[in-house]
């Protein structure tokens, strides 16, 4: 069973490991303009609107 401590640190560490991952892949910057552009337009369908935006920034 693992102590408190060592439970801790994993987790620490499984958090930072998670934090270089969206820094790397600039994932915060790419949300935000998402929510952005989904409140400049409004759709009526955000899932859908949400859906294509991101297929689109894959091609």
């Amino acid at each position: 069973m693992e102590s408190g401590s060592t439970a801790a640190s994993e987790e620490a560490r499984s958090l930072r490991e998670c934090e270089l991952y969206v820094q790397k892949h600039n994932i915060q910057a790419l949300l935000k303009d998402s929510i952005v552009q989904l409140c400049t337009a409004r759709p009526e369908r955000p899932m859908a609107f949400l859906r294509e935006y991101f297929e689109r920034l894959e091609k």
